[in-house]
């Protein structure tokens, strides 16, 4: 039954996660619309890493920031602008 319970929030989390990537992703094609790419992805990297330096320990933010750089990220299929 506790396993159940367990399962059960876990896929409740992932469900809540999912819905506010896909409300922030829709902001953030609208904000693409009048802002240029990087300007948009520096905004949210810079709101992030504020974020986790307010919740994490130092031990803990050096290992996301670790864990940022590491990551291998897939390019979205959307229109790129360049900043000049």
């Amino acid at each position: 039954m506790l396993k159940i319970q367990k399962d059960l929030l876990i896929m409740k989390k992932d469900k809540e996660l999912d819905e506010l990537y896909q409300q922030i992703f829709a902001d953030v094609v609208e904000y693409m619309e009048d802002y240029e790419t990087q300007m948009v992805a520096g905004t949210l990297l810079a709101i992030a890493i504020r974020l986790y330096r307010t919740n994490l320990t130092d031990k803990g933010f050096q290992e996301m920031l670790d864990t940022i750089v590491e990551c291998e990220a897939k390019p979205y299929d959307i229109p790129k602008k360049v900043l000049h």
